[in-house]
């Protein structure tokens, strides 16, 4: 029996976030700005590599954000602002529930600024509130301008943060394949991008034939070598980054480090050499 599944070939894409239990406001940090108590709201720390004092009139802006559309800049869904003194800091992002929608994705970001001079900015967007997120997250803070210098991993998540943001400016191309023994067919559905490099992102969304799971991974590739890839499945998101000598970077699970998390990187470069073989060979001339 042939496998009946018809394929969606899109998939959103957002930076992965961490998210985070409930927990008391650290020694020296900035507790959170009081909301209304009826209102809906993102809560959470952000969070720098080490603990900052921050200037008088310091503040922490926070934005919720509609990234459903990964070919095109995020819709400001609402903006917060707070005084802030000290990293970490508690964070509380009121919403009006009613501007939100189920089947839609949503992240949040945020920066420290003092006065008009950007200190700290977020490293990615978290994602949140729909499609099993949280709405308590951490935010992950680098120093504006300078950390990316110091730390490699600080550095390549941020260049590949500029990636996805470039995805709509790069060549899309997609297809779909069947694979595996009849009667455990699974259907990927892809799509990928390229630039004059060659490949540099592909998304697929992997169904099993059964109905059993589904589940979305995204490759993308740097100087034609494996250099980031995610695996979400259950609301649990997996990433995994490498640096140019092939040492791995970037050990995440649900956007907080976890050496655990090293065990998928063999399923997943097998995964994403199959990947790229493929979208090389369909790519565009």
């Amino acid at each position: 029996m042939r496998f009946p599944v018809v394929l969606a070939l899109t998939i959103a894409l957002a930076a992965c976030g961490g998210a985070a239990p409930p927990a008391q406001t650290p020694v020296g940090a900035t507790p959170a700005k009081p909301v209304a108590a009826t209102g809906a709201q993102v809560t959470g720390t952000v969070v720098s590599d080490q603990p900052a004092l921050l200037g008088a009139g310091a503040s922490l802006v926070t934005r919720l954000l509609d990234v459903t559309r990964v070919d095109a800049e995020p819709i400001v869904v609402t903006t917060g602002s707070q005084p802030v003194t000290a990293l970490p800091a508690e964070f509380a992002l009121a919403y009006d529930d009613d501007q939100l929608s189920s089947d839609r994705d949503y992240a949040v970001d945020a920066r420290v600024m003092e006065g008009v001079t950007v200190k700290f900015v977020s490293i990615g967007r978290v994602p949140v509130l729909t499609k099993g997120k949280q709405s308590r997250v951490n935010i992950q803070l680098a120093q504006a301008m300078t950390s990316a210098l110091r730390d490699p991993a600080v550095e390549l998540l941020k260049e590949y943060t500029d990636l996805e943001q470039r995805l709509g400016g790069l060549e899309r191309f997609a297809d779909s394949r069947i694979v595996g023994p009849e009667g455990k067919e699974v259907a990927i559905g892809w799509d990928g991008f390229a630039d004059d490099s060659g490949v540099r992102m592909v998304r697929e969304t992997v169904s099993n034939g059964d109905g059993s799971g589904r589940f979305t991974r995204k490759f993308a590739w740097k100087d034609g070598k494996l250099w980031v890839a995610t695996r979400e499945r259950d609301g649990v998101s997996v990433r995994l980054g490498w640096a140019s000598d092939g040492s791995l970077l970037i050990k995440e699970n649900n956007g907080s480090a976890d050496e655990a998390a090293a065990a998928e990187a063999a399923d997943l470069s097998k995964a994403a050499k199959e990947a790229y073989a493929i979208a090389a060979a369909r790519k565009p001339n």
